[in-house]
């Protein structure tokens, strides 16, 4: 491969051509660990990554409109580039991946540079731009910090992946269900699907097939066929009466007593009561690390909000960075210039009427410090408090969220732009106040909603149509 030359993933598909369908896919580990590296990335990345154009629920609309959104409407200017560019808790591991799709900068360090900073002695950092310092000023780049050299990326002749181990074959089928290659499954998937053993095609996966693979996935159960084929991608929509049910049981708890109801107002349309607005097993090919890595994922550190709190989602613990610096040094220079707190020369010393070693920059006697990650959203030590997981400012405003989650500032303009992109007649629209009882329950509708439906509001906020029962003439 040249030097500049990006990477790919062979794999071999064995195809039906009859019937223009992906059967099963053979690969190495380094396909699989792309596959499984979907599961880890955070929902705005992903949306971002295909353009805005995911076609995922009301997802598309919801990043435009933290978008379009003004910093003042957030807590802090860096809410903003947390929810717009999302850190991937699992990025340690993403970032060994052999195609890596996510242009996102884990390792970007951002401190405050003035070395008579109030809050030096903090040693605080941030992995977020625009993060502001405890003494009010913005945190600016210092650079990239170092990457495990003791983990090497997929690929590179180790016996591991970075999901998966060992150096066995896999087979995916066109659903994307994963298990090792062996012959019974194979003439299992042959029977089942009802075909004859097909020529072998062999394909290379580039970062661009990555993306349409992850996209395809996202929105069709044969996204490997769709791939190969070509298929177009056709857009689909789900009310929540075919989302399947809540998997989590309904359950009384502490958080849900402390919750308690939300009242809200919804402007909903007479005659078809649309809402317009609101005011597999891994044993024996997986380490357990990882497959709880995939199967419970965790938001990275400060990322989360009330509704993670609801959905019982964790956050990874804020990191600590070890360097071979004084402070104040590495806020001069930077991971490109550590040197410069150890850097020596002689001077003469008129005491030992001698030349002596001494350092030139630097006089603190630690050349060492270790750094703490600063919570973004409130840099000033708020984030103790009751509202850490807040991104909004916490003052009297209000926002309009649309049926498809298009959130704006409340005002006179954007009500009567909804309504005007609606092509509603105002006499046909009624205001309901509507409480919101169960929250828990009805946030995790919302989220499964939110990602099959266009119509997420609709789906949760009204009673579900009643199906029309064909009466029959007997004879």
């Amino acid at each position: 491969m040249a030097k500049n030359e990006a990477p790919t993933i062979d794999v071999k598909l064995f195809v039906d051509k009859e019937k223009k369908k992906v059967l099963f896919e053979e690969s190495d580990k380094e396909f699989v660990d792309v596959l499984f590296g979907f599961l880890t990335m955070p929902l705005g990345t992903i949306v971002r990554l295909l353009g805005k154009q995911s076609q995922m629920g009301c997802l598309d609309e919801l990043y435009k409109s933290a978008e379009d959104l003004s910093s003042e409407c957030f807590q802090a200017k860096a809410c903003k580039a947390m929810l717009l560019k999302p850190l991937n808790a699992a990025s340690s591991h993403y970032c060994r991946l052999k195609i890596n799709i996510d242009d996102t900068n884990p390792r970007a360090v951002y401190v405050c540079k003035d070395t008579n900073c109030c809050a030096h002695g903090d040693c605080a950092f941030s992995s977020v731009p625009d993060t502001l310092c405890k003494c009010g000023k913005a945190m600016e780049y210092a650079g990239d910090r170092p990457g495990d050299d003791a983990k090497t990326a997929a690929g590179g002749g180790s016996e591991n992946g970075v999901f998966v181990k060992g150096r066995q074959k896999f087979i995916t089928t066109d659903d994307l269900h994963v298990a090792p290659a062996s012959t019974s499954l194979m003439m299992s998937l042959c029977q089942k699907l009802e075909c004859r053993i097909q020529p072998i095609l062999s394909r290379a996966f580039s970062s661009s097939l990555q993306k349409s693979l992850l996209k395809r996935s996202l929105t069709s159960n044969q996204p490997l066929t769709g791939i190969h084929f070509n298929v177009p991608i056709s857009p689909d929509d789900a009310t929540l009466s075919m989302i399947p049910g809540n998997p989590c049981p309904e359950k009384v708890n502490e958080t849900e007593d402390k919750i308690g109801n939300v009242k809200i107002k919804i402007l909903q349309t007479k005659i078809n009561s649309a809402v317009l607005s609101i005011c597999g097993s891994a044993e024996g090919y997986m380490g357990p690390d990882c497959q709880n890595l995939l199967l419970a994922p965790e938001l990275a550190a400060f990322s989360g909000s009330s509704a993670s709190q609801i959905l019982q989602v964790n956050e990874s613990a804020p990191r600590k960075l070890k360097i071979s610096s004084c402070f104040k040094c590495f806020k001069i220079g930077g991971f490109s210039n550590l040197g410069r707190c150890h850097e020596q020369g002689t001077r003469y010393s008129s005491v030992h009427r001698e030349h002596i070693w001494q350092y030139i920059n630097c006089q603190n006697a630690t050349k060492t410090a270790e750094l703490c990650e600063l919570d973004p959203k409130f840099p000033g030590g708020g984030g103790e408090s009751s509202n850490s997981g807040v991104y909004v400012k916490q003052e009297s405003q209000s926002f309009m969220v649309t049926d498809d989650l298009r959130v704006r500032p409340l005002s006179l303009d954007s009500s009567l732009r909804v309504v005007s992109e609606g092509k509603i007649q105002m006499k046909d629209l009624v205001e309901k106040e509507v409480t919101l009882t169960k929250f828990q329950a009805r946030v995790m509708e919302l989220q499964r909603a939110a990602l099959m439906s266009r119509g997420a509001l609709s789906s949760v906020l009204l009673p579900p149509k009643k199906k029309k029962n064909l009466k029959h003439l007997g004879y």
